[in-house]
């Protein structure tokens, strides 16, 4: 996550009415194919990033503040590989490429920040594209929620539990399964006990019992193959 408070208030303040672009529940920031001017940096509200997919629009990830996005802009001649939708009110940055170099060589926190982020999305689109890959809706969500618990936990504790920040919109979003899918598929997993729901946050309470799963689902999934071959 950029924070941006780590460039100081006063110039924080001054970015902000400088390219501080505000925006509504609903609104579209920019369309997948467009020419990419600005990247931008969330600083408040929540933005949704969709990739059209045989003409249907599938969801990538849903921004909180502090990420950015967009960030096609910060290449030459570059198009928006999505859209983002805002999911919410809010406000995010609008940075041209001459405003963004200037930015992240100026403030090399920042900049390392940023890189870690990017490197971030490129782990999540290559975890994605092997969740994409396997049959089973509970197996893709189950599969996805070991993968960013073994992120904050690498190496747990016998019986080790962990809490996750992810809403079933982002989990959807991760496994490519309709909300709805994921919702019921999240609810069953939490009648088993393998889960528990803490508000907006999911909890494993015991990783093992779930890589045991894991490993179950794994082999239905490896003979559905073998029969549907």
């Amino acid at each position: 996550m950029v924070e941006t408070e780590e460039i100081g208030e006063a110039e924080r303040a001054k970015l902000d009415a400088r390219y501080g672009r505000r925006f509504t529940a609903g609104e579209t920031l920019f369309r997948e194919g467009e020419p990419a001017t600005h990247a931008f940096l969330l600083q408040e509200g929540r933005v949704r990033l969709l990739k059209r997919v045989r003409s249907i629009d599938r969801s990538l990830m849903v921004l909180r503040p502090g990420e950015l996005f967009g960030e096609s802009a910060l290449l030459d001649s570059a198009a928006r590989s999505s859209t983002a939708v805002a999911l919410t009110d809010g406000v995010a940055l609008a940075l041209d490429r001459e405003t963004s170099r200037s930015l992240l060589s100026h403030h090399p926190t920042i900049a390392v920040r940023v890189m870690e982020q990017l490197i971030v999305r490129v782990r999540d689109a290559e975890d994605q594209i092997e969740i994409l890959m396997l049959r089973d809706g509970q197996y893709k969500v189950v599969s996805s929620l070991l993968k960013l618990a073994h992120r904050i936990e690498p190496q747990p504790a016998e019986g080790a539990g962990v809490e996750l920040n992810v809403s079933p919109v982002e989990l959807a979003s991760r496994v490519g399964l309709d909300v709805e899918a994921v919702k019921r598929t999240v609810q069953r997993l939490r009648e088993q006990g393998y889960l528990r729901i803490v508000g907006e946050k999911i909890e494993v309470p015991d990783l093992d019992a779930m890589r045991r799963l894991y490993t179950l689902l794994a082999t239905k999934d490896e003979l559905k193959g073998e029969a549907g071959a």
